[in-house]
């Protein structure tokens, strides 16, 4: 089998970066257009879906009332866009602080109400007495004085009895939490300042939802809510979800690049949020790949065990990694499938990471996988990451100074039920 151009798939002026029925999409790239515009800018979000990329797949592969399904819904987008765009969406993710975000942008609340909220809080908080709140090295990440505001603030946040209002000051106090703390702030790995700086807890709290109220009111002032279904649950697709077989038409989703060990750490992104809000982050310890294994024979794609024959050959363990990720998602497909409908569509939006320096061609891989349960793979349409929030290198093999670029291009996988 011809494979050998397999380390040239990152270079689009070579016929090989447009095998696999790949198309360069240049107007898919949304250079001048940042991914967190509008209510997207609602609580930074790890490698968060571009919504114009949304917008247009909803458009050419569904159409108003139908059934959209995201089982990694992230931040929310795909559930947005299907709410203002007359869809009924289900949407599945792991990430309690992800769900928590996604919940926030498909809810539009009145300008008012919640700026008299705000106002409340800000005036009540430093009367509450702070509610002891302990969780493993907090003490690192925060110190005293921040601790005691953000325990009172986050009792003030609690006693709000309107749901919708909580889950938008929770947000807001889930970014403070980042914006307060000894985090540098830009990354998505827990790394700690090597600088002492502090910010005020409530004139952070206070900036932060005021440009969310802001954020949340203009968007649905230019794009009104449709009546649509949305339904957004913290749900993991490999634990038989409850969703009826052929009950959905179209599946929009970006799956992890690979395990979050090595790519996207979304459970230390959440980590501290999390904590400061009682609940207990898995999300590393449950998502794809988080489970090693022995490799197999069985996974449906000749190019997979082609790419995991030249990782094996540098290191037997991340092999191994490598193909627990894959089995994993090859799980996910299956469930995946079952779910659509016939004449369906599926539009998997997957990176190409590399791993000792081999480039995995994730987009063939999902063809394939998506192949064995009964798809046919109609294009994948390549487009340039320009405006996710990903590091542009990274060190895979730990030596210092030495650095490899990420992923440059997103593979969208087309692909429709028989």
């Amino acid at each position: 089998m011809k494979q050998e151009f397999l380390f040239n798939l990152s270079h689009p002026e070579t016929d090989a970066f447009l095998e696999y029925k790949r198309k360069r999409e240049p107007a898919f790239d949304f250079r001048s257009i940042p991914a967190s515009s509008g209510v997207y800018g609602i609580h930074p979000y790890p490698a968060m879906f571009h919504f114009r990329v949304v917008r247009q797949l909803l458009s050419q592969f569904s159409s108003k009332s139908q059934w959209v399904f995201d089982p990694f819904m992230g931040s929310g987008v795909a559930a947005v866009e299907s709410l203002i765009h007359q869809r009924h969406f289900i949407g599945y993710d792991i990430n309690p602080l992800a769900v928590l975000i996604a919940k926030v942008r498909t809810t539009p609340l009145p300008r008012a109400l919640l700026s008299r909220t705000l106002q409340h809080l800000i005036a009540h908080f430093p009367r509450i007495a702070p509610t002891p709140i302990n969780f493993r090295n907090i003490h690192y990440w925060f110190d005293d004085a921040t601790i005691e505001k953000l325990s009172q603030l986050r009792q003030a946040i609690f006693h709000l009895e309107d749901s919708a209002i909580r889950n938008f000051f929770l947000v807001s106090f889930a970014e403070t939490v980042r914006r307060v703390s000894r985090t540098k702030y830009n990354e998505f790995k827990l790394l700690r300042k090597k600088q002492e700086t502090s910010q005020d807890v409530l004139q952070t709290f206070q900036a932060t939802s005021l440009r969310n109220i802001d954020l949340l009111t203009r968007f649905y002032r230019s794009h009104p809510a449709s009546t649509s279904t949305v339904i957004l649950q913290e749900q993991n697709i490999l634990h038989n979800p409850p969703l009826e077989n052929e009950s959905i038409d179209l599946v929009l989703t970006s799956p992890p690049y690979g395990d979050s060990r090595t790519t996207v750490a979304y459970g230390q992104f959440s980590r501290l949020a999390l904590q400061w809000l009682g609940i207990e982050e898995r999300v590393d310890k449950t998502s794809l790949g988080s489970k090693a294994c022995e490799i197999t024979s069985d996974l449906p794609s000749p190019l997979l065990y082609h790419s995991l024959e030249k990782i094996e050959a540098r290191d037997e363990k991340r092999a191994r990694e490598v193909f627990a990720f894959y089995k994993d998602l090859l799980a996910a497909i299956r469930t995946i499938g079952a779910i659509v409908k016939p004449g369906g569509h599926v539009c998997f939006v997957v990176g190409n990471r590399r791993v000792k320096e081999i480039e995995l061609p994730t987009d063939k891989i999902s063809a394939d996988f998506f192949e064995s349960v009964g798809f046919t793979h109609l294009q994948t349409i390549v487009r340039a990451i320009s405006n996710k929030r990903m590091p542009s290198e990274n060190s895979p093999s730990n030596v210092k100074g030495k650095k490899s670029s990420t992923m440059r291009y997103e593979y969208i996988v087309v692909l429709q039920k028989q």
